[in-house]
C-alpha cells in the first residue's frame, strides 16, 4: 500500500517557497523605487549612464522609446542618448539617421515630430512619396536653424 504523507513535509517546503517568493517581490519593489516603476528606466526613471553604450543610434533610439512607452521627440531622445552614454549628437544627424532608419527599417516612425516604434501603430499609414519630400525638405531646414540657434547659446555662453 502507499505510505501516508508527510503533511509537515510539504508545509515546510511550501513555507520554503514563500520566502523565496517574498524576498523576489522585495527585490522588485526595490528595483521599482530606483527606477521610478519601470525597470530600467522610463517615463520618471532615470536612464543608467551606460544604458546605450555601443549602440547605434537607432539602436539606442529604439531601446530607449521601448523603456519610455511613448513618443519622444528628437531632441528629447538626444538628451536621453547622451544620458545613456552615447556623445552628444547635432539636431540634424539624429533627425536624418532617424528619418533613414524609418525608410529602410521601418520600426521607428515619425509622427508630427514625435517619434514612436512601429509596432505601437499597426495601422499607421505612410505619407506618399511626394509629400515626404517636400517634408524632409522642411525638416532639414528647421534642423539647421536649430542647430544654428544651438551653436549661438554655445557662442554666448563662452563670451
Amino acid at each position: 500500500m502507499s505510505e501516508p504523507i508527510n503533511y509537515e513535509a510539504v508545509l515546510a517546503d511550501i513555507d520554503a517557497r514563500i520566502a523565496k517568493l517574498q524576498t523576489t517581490r522585495e527585490g522588485i519593489l526595490e528595483l521599482m523605487a530606483v527606477t521610478g516603476g519601470t525597470p530600467g528606466g522610463g517615463p520618471s526613471g532615470k536612464i543608467a549612464h551606460d544604458a546605450f553604450l555601443k549602440m547605434s543610434i537607432p539602436d539606442a533610439t529604439k531601446k530607449y522609446l521601448t523603456m519610455a512607452r511613448q513618443k519622444k521627440d528628437t531632441q528629447t531622445i538626444i538628451d536621453a542618448l547622451e544620458e545613456g552614454g552615447l556623445p552628444r549628437s547635432v539636431y540634424s544627424t539624429v533627425y536624418a539617421v532617424l528619418r533613414r532608419r524609418e525608410k529602410q527599417v521601418g520600426d521607428i516612425i515619425n509622427m508630427q515630430g514625435d517619434w514612436a516604434l512601429a509596432e505601437w501603430y499597426p495601422n499607421y499609414k505612410k505619407k506618399a512619396a511626394s509629400d515626404e519630400s517636400g517634408d524632409l525638405e522642411e525638416s532639414a531646414k528647421e534642423a539647421e536653424e536649430l542647430d544654428k540657434m544651438a551653436g549661438d547659446k554655445k557662442a554666448a555662453k563662452s563670451a
